[in-house]
C-alpha cells in the first residue's frame, strides 16, 4: 500500500487513505467481476479520454466531484454577491452558508476549503471596514479625509481578489486569499 500525500485540509477522498477512488490518466481499471473484456466507461475508458468523463484531482491526489468545482466558484463569488447586494455590509455571509452546507459532506472538501478562504477573507475585510468606520466615527469625521482610501481598497481587494480565487476554483485548484484571519478551517 502507498502513502498518499499529507493534505493540510484535511483528506476528503472518499475511499480514505487509500489513494486516489478512480484511476489516474493512463492507469488502467480495475474491472467487477463478471466484466472480464470489458473496458470501463466505454468502448475507451474514461481515462483514456480528455474533456468531460476524465476525473479532476486536487494536487493531493484526491477526487473531485463534478461539481466539486462549480460549486467552490460559487462559494468565491458569493462573497461579491454579498459585497454588491450588501455594499460589504455582509460580504461574509454568503461563503459562510457554502461553508455550513459542504463542511461535513462527503468528498467536498474542495468546497469547504474554498468557502472557508473565501469566509475568511470577506471577513477579514469587513472588520477593517469597521475599524475604519469607527476611527471616522471617534474622530468626528476627521479621519473620513483618510478612510475613504480604506473603503475604496476593501471593495477593489474584495472584487479582484474573489474572481481570482474563482477562476482558480473553476481549474481545480486551492487558492490561498492574502492578509486573512483564520476563522474557518
Amino acid at each position: 500500500m502507498t502513502e498518499q500525500n499529507q493534505n493540510p485540509y484535511g483528506n476528503y477522498n472518499q475511499q480514505g487513505q487509500n489513494g486516489p477512488s478512480h484511476p489516474q490518466q493512463g492507469q488502467p481499471s480495475q474491472q467487477q467481476p463478471g466484466m472480464q473484456g470489458q473496458p470501463q466507461g466505454g468502448q475507451y475508458g474514461y481515462w483514456q479520454q480528455p474533456g468531460f468523463g476524465a476525473p479532476t484531482y486536487d494536487a493531493y491526489g484526491n477526487v473531485i466531484p463534478a461539481d466539486a468545482k462549480s460549486m467552490a466558484m460559487f462559494a468565491h463569488l458569493s462573497g461579491l454577491l454579498g459585497l454588491v447586494l450588501t455594499a460589504s455590509f455582509a460580504s461574509f455571509i454568503g461563503p459562510l452558508i457554502f461553508w455550513a452546507i459542504y463542511k461535513d459532506k462527503p468528498g467536498y472538501g474542495f468546497v469547504r476549503v474554498a468557502a472557508a478562504g473565501a469566509f475568511n477573507f470577506s471577513f477579514t475585510l469587513w472588520l477593517v471596514n469597521i475599524a475604519a468606520w469607527v476611527l471616522t466615527i471617534v474622530t468626528f469625521g476627521l479621519a473620513g479625509l483618510f478612510t475613504w482610501i480604506v473603503f475604496i481598497a476593501v471593495w477593489v481587494a474584495l472584487i479582484v481578489v474573489h474572481i481570482l480565487a474563482a477562476v482558480k476554483a473553476n481549474n481545480g485548484e486551492v487558492f490561498t486569499y492574502p492578509m486573512v484571519l483564520k476563522v474557518l478551517k
